[in-house]
């Protein structure tokens, strides 16, 4: 294969349909406590959820703290009380760990790119739950190049977790690499100051970036228009 580009792809969001699968999690880890899943709840975790991750990408917690912290929150929160922390996140990750539900068209994409193109998953995550979730889908068909912040330890946007990466994909130049992401500090700003070409995944009701946030070399809203961007449809 005479490669022109090599592509990176985002897992949660953009490859996975993280909400679904947390969600799902979420509810069974609750009645797996004796507790009734409810709207507060679900609504609680995935706001304080997205805060930690948030502050793990700042380099502001670690993987570890937000494991926990995460949950002691929630239930604090919700003024729910006599609950093994420990335990419950451990559930949950086991639960979280096997929902590996895709985003509309996210396979077919991924399979008409990787025939034109090698390709590597790069994603925030932890190494416990993204690898059985990736290993239950179809997307492990595609590379064996899977980079994981829990195992590198660092997070997007930090350069260091797109070098391995790119190492992994043997090293190309960086002008020749599309790194697709739907968060655009993370996946497009941590690229673009590596020197990559950036496409943005995101909604029409999302506005355009503004302040320090670094813009897009591309927007799409559905994953789906990534193969005629690329050349590929």
């Amino acid at each position: 294969m005479d490669v022109e580009r090599w592509v990176l792809f985002d897992l949660d969001g953009t490859l996975f349909d993280y909400d679904a699968a947390a969600e799902d999690a979420v509810a069974q880890t609750l009645r797996d406590a004796g507790l009734q899943p409810r709207d507060e709840l679900f609504s609680a975790y995935a706001r304080i959820n997205a805060r930690h991750w948030q502050a793990l990408e700042r380099g502001e917690t670690t993987a570890a703290r937000l494991r926990l912290e995460r949950w002691e929150e929630v239930l604090a929160e919700q003024g729910v009380v006599d609950v093994d922390i420990p335990a419950l996140s451990e559930r949950y990750l086991d639960h979280l760990a096997a929902g590996s539900q895709l985003l509309d068209g996210a396979e077919e994409v991924v399979a008409a790119v990787a025939a034109r193109h090698p390709i590597a998953y790069i994603t925030n995550g932890l190494a416990d739950v993204q690898r059985p979730r990736l290993a239950g889908s179809p997307l492990a068909n595609y590379t064996e190049v899977a980079v994981i912040s829990d195992e590198v330890g660092f997070a997007k946007p930090h350069p260091a977790i797109f070098e391995a990466a790119l190492q992994g994909l043997g090293d190309p130049p960086r002008e020749r690499v599309t790194m697709v992401g739907d968060n655009l500090a993370a996946d497009i700003g941590g690229a673009a100051q590596l020197g990559m070409s950036t496409v943005w995944l995101a909604g029409p009701e999302v506005p355009e970036p503004d302040g320090d946030l670094t813009p897009p070399t591309h927007r799409i809203a559905d994953i789906r228009e990534l193969p005629a961007l690329l050349g590929v449809g």
